[in-house]
């Protein structure tokens, strides 16, 4: 009986449940409408106040400041006394939920609930099928992705065949020259079937990660190995910095060489001479995921649209490779995912700097070995991003007292 919406930070309505319109009493969809709509003018301020809070301070913050209490104007009905909690769920998204303070929900809620019993058994059909966005978006996003590759294997397997000449020579140089671009190509829209994929299962909650105590300077010494050769072919120098006894900490090995691949490989995209410095330390408390380039650098504006996805600051690399943002994207959504952060700082013509902080922990208390919903990995690591809150206040208070 109460209202769920996923709203945008200006509190446009991109999704609600269906509730909604019986509560309200508003005939056809609220899509697209404004929440601000349906709120009494004296209390849209509270609203305001509430979503701008949570959009700048997350869901870990003061739940109080979270809330905010409201007039629900309603369609040819008396006005409701209500509640809305607010939730940030990233890209500048808002969940809302919004309670009932009085009893003007009490009739709709006692019809949905008999709806719900007579129709049970379709209802839990329908949750595990084709009815669940969520799921139809992962299934046709694992189906696309397995059917893509299939015949890009195929490609490659032709291509390799052609460059080695197996069968005989090709008669000619520039074919041995197209089997080595198809190779080339089919193996970059391969690593982009990949990316595409991974962002969809993290936008929807089904990527896990899956954190065990490891050495994160195994990782540093693993992405330098398969940067290297790009790196070289670009002309570009490639230098590694591991500091001594780093402390060991819980970490998904997987999903921080995707983090640091993808830094990594947009460093040598944007620097046409000079050299990419990938390094990791300890300070405070928290691990320091550093990668540096003497690239064109970005300005104040580029900076600030960095993470989303097909965005116009995306350009051709200094090599005239082409990019999405779709990696960068994920970058930032892993670090988050994974309890961490990740910041980028640059100016222009002097280079690039990506640092993705990570907290050091030994243990994730609290993680249910048998919990497999979906955002249990988001659940497990909330800790962990308060950890990692404390540590750059520390960090803060140190710097100013120095």
């Amino acid at each position: 009986g109460d209202i769920v919406a996923t709203i945008y930070e200006d509190g446009v309505i991109l999704e609600v449940s269906s509730s909604a319109s019986d509560i309200i009493g508003a005939a056809g969809n609220l899509v697209g409408r404004s929440l601000f709509d349906f709120v009494s003018r004296n209390d849209r301020a509270a609203i305001r106040s509430a979503m701008d809070f949570a959009s700048e301070s997350g869901a870990y913050s003061d739940p109080k400041r979270l809330t905010a209490q409201f007039q629900l104007l309603r369609v040819r009905r008396a006005a409701a006394s209500a509640e809305v909690t607010f939730k940030p769920i990233g890209r500048g998204r808002l969940q809302a939920l919004i309670r009932d303070r009085g009893e003007a929900f009490a009739k709709v809620r006692e019809a949905r609930i008999t709806a719900q019993q007579d129709t049970a058994p379709a209802l839990n059909t329908s949750m595990n099928t084709s009815t669940n966005p969520s799921l139809v978006q992962s299934d046709m996003m694992a189906d696309l992705s397995h059917e893509m590759k299939t015949p890009l294997n195929a490609i490659m397997g032709f291509a390799d065949a052609m460059r080695a000449e197996t069968f005989g020579p090709l008669g000619h140089d520039k074919y041995k020259d197209y089997a080595e671009d198809i190779h080339a190509s089919g193996a970059h829209l391969m690593d982009l079937i990949a990316t595409v994929l991974d962002y969809a299962k993290s936008q929807t909650g089904q990527y896990m990660i899956d954190p065990v105590l490891g050495d994160p300077g195994t990782v540093i010494t693993e992405c330098a190995a398969m940067i290297r050769g790009e790196a070289e072919k670009a002309g570009l120098d490639l230098t590694v910095s591991i500091e001594p006894d780093l402390p060991e900490t819980m970490i998904d090995a997987r999903a921080v060489r995707q983090i640091l691949i993808n830094l990594l490989s947009n460093a040598v995209k944007f620097t046409k001479t000079g050299e990419i410095a990938l390094s990791v330390s300890e300070k405070c408390g928290a691990l320091d995921f550093v990668v540096r380039d003497t690239g064109v650098g970005m300005n104040d504006v580029v900076l600030s649209k960095l993470g989303g996805r097909y965005s116009d600051t995306h350009k051709n690399g200094v090599r005239g490779t082409e990019g999405t943002g779709l990696g960068l994207s994920l970058a930032f959504t892993l670090a988050k995912l994974h309890g961490g952060a990740l910041k980028i700082s640059s100016t222009p013509g002097e280079g690039t700097t990506a640092r993705f902080t990570l907290p050091v922990r030994r243990s994730l208390d609290g993680l249910q070995a048998n919990d497999a919903t979906p955002f249990a990995a988001n659940r497990s690591i909330s800790d962990v991003q308060s950890q990692l809150d404390r540590v750059n206040a520390f960090r803060r208070e140190r710097a100013s007292a120095a």
